[in-house]
Formats: C-alpha cells, structure tokens, sequence
C-alpha cells in the first residue's frame, strides 16, 4: 500500500531498518486522522516482510498475509481506554517467540487511555520486551499519556497531512464530491475530519455569526443529539478557520482548536446541557470580541 505524506517519517524509518536499528517501542503521536495508525500498519508489514521491502508492495506469504489484516505476529489493540486484562495479555504474550515471522509487533491504538492499573502491568514489558518484539502506540494526545509510558518510548511526532493529499486520500477511497477541494483545506490535515465534514454536508451549513445572543442562544440549546452538536460545531469550524485564513487572528485560531476537542469529547459520556453552556459561553466571547 502506498503512504501519502510523511516523507520524514519514511526516511527515519527507512534508515533505521536499512541499519538494523529498530528500538523496541515508539509512540506515534500527532492530530487525529494524520495516518499514524496506517502508518504503523504498513510499517509492521515491513518489518516481517521476508524481502524486507520498505511500505512497497510485496508478495511475499507475510506481507500478503499481513495486508489482510490476518498476520499472527502483528497484533492491533483498539480498545478504549486500554484496561489491565489487555495489557497484562499483551505482557504475557510478548516474551513467546513469533508464530510464524521473524518478528511480532504490537500496535496499540488511543495509548493515552491506559488506566494507571494498565500502565503499571505493562512497564516492566515495554521497558525489556524481547529482542524479536516491537511495540507502537498510537495517540493524538501525547500529553494525556502517563509519564511512566512515555519515559520508555521514543515519540515520533506525525505532521499534518496536506489539503492535497487529504483529497488524493480521500479520492482513493472512491469519495466523490465537488466540494471535496474545500472540505479538504478545511479539515486541517485530517482525514478522518474531512470524511466527517462530508459526512455531515446536509447539516454543516446552519451556523451564521449574524445573530443576537438570544437567538444564538435558542438555537444552541436546540441541540438536543450528539449528532446536531457534532454538525453544528463542524460548520462553526469550518466558518472560523476560513475566517482565521483571511485574517491571521489567532482567537480565531484558538476557537477553532476548541471546538475539535469538544467534538472529540463527544465520543464520551457527556452531560449535553453543560456542553451546550460551554459551547454558547465560548462563542459569544469570541464574536463579541470580534464584533
């Protein structure tokens, strides 16, 4: 498969294996929808490829096995938070040699939800895994993941994607759309973003600075679904980064950050009425200070 973007990181990589310098455990951290996680897919086919070709296409019976997601020595962890079952598994499982490749590779998905009880059992192996074991964690908030984890990983911060290959990327995935030009500059660097923003195109085009604080306020608190707040809060990304292009304000900037935490914070329970205040509090003080 081929990677679009990332040429630092497929040069350090490309060095590193070239010169048999693996180390045993790396966080690959940076914005969500950047491509960390396919990266570390591609790149563990890589390291048990028999011909050891470098994210190529290869035909090998590992990277074929590997490309179906099927391979026994490269195992993905994506559960959230990660509890301490799974890391005490992963520790058991990580000192038996490799079923069938030379090696075996760990990709853990959203590392910044271990619970401390899950760091705790899995230290020790992330510290001295065996010699054939390498292990990839996968986060977009580095500084949420525990001090402890991190001191044993080296981090690999993943820049953003470029509008032009979110769009490739998006345009690969059979997406069509006259407005995926725009959708991807808007999206930051994110594919999964731009996917949403598509995804949400019927309902994106609601927000308008235009309003009194009584109606922004009405029209805030008749966000009564996750899926309402997620549609209105992408159109307001949308209004504000385009506005922060135009004029270099970096409230505008800040703002804009906000409310992609915020749509990240839906993925969790959440109490809506307190997120509705917060999101109409926060607005109001950004257009007052525009106004």
């Amino acid at each position: 498969m081929s990677i679009l973007g990332h040429e630092k990181e497929k040069n350090i990589f490309q060095t590193i294996l070239r010169s048999n310098r693996l180390h045993h455990a790396y966080i690959f951290s940076g914005r969500t929808g950047s491509g960390k996680k396919l990266f570390a897919r591609e790149l563990a086919r890589s390291i048990i490829c028999e011909e050891d070709s470098f994210l190529e296409t290869c035909m090998c019976k590992h990277c074929i096995v590997a490309t179906g997601s099927q391979h026994p020595d490269i195992h993905l962890v994506e559960e959230t938070p990660v509890k301490i079952e799974v890391a005490r598994q992963i520790s058991a499982e990580a000192y038996l040699s490799p079923l069938s490749a030379k090696r075996k590779v760990y990709i853990i998905d959203n590392a910044h939800t271990f619970t401390k009880e899950a760091a705790n059992a899995i230290l020790k192996t992330l510290e001295e895994p065996s010699s054939d074991t390498h292990f990839f964690l996968i986060t977009d908030r580095y500084e949420q993941i525990l001090p402890t984890i991190r001191s044993r990983c080296i981090n690999i911060r993943f820049s953003s994607l470029i509008s032009s290959e979110v769009q490739e990327i998006l345009t690969g995935l059979g997406v069509e759309d006259d407005l995926l030009p725009i959708i991807a500059d808007q999206a930051s660097g994110s594919v999964s973003y731009a996917q949403f923003l598509l995804d949400n195109m019927d309902e994106t085009g609601r927000f308008s600075p235009d309003k009194s604080k009584l109606e922004l306020y009405s029209e805030i608190n008749n966000l009564d679904t996750k899926e309402k707040i997620r549609a209105y809060c992408s159109s307001m990304y949308a209004y504000m980064l385009e506005k922060y292009k135009n004029s270099g304000d970096e409230t505008l900037l800040d703002f804009s950050n906000y409310l992609l935490e915020i749509l990240k914070r839906l993925e969790y329970n959440v109490s809506l009425d307190m997120f509705r205040l917060d999101l109409y509090i926060k607005t109001i003080e950004v257009l007052c200070e525009k106004s």
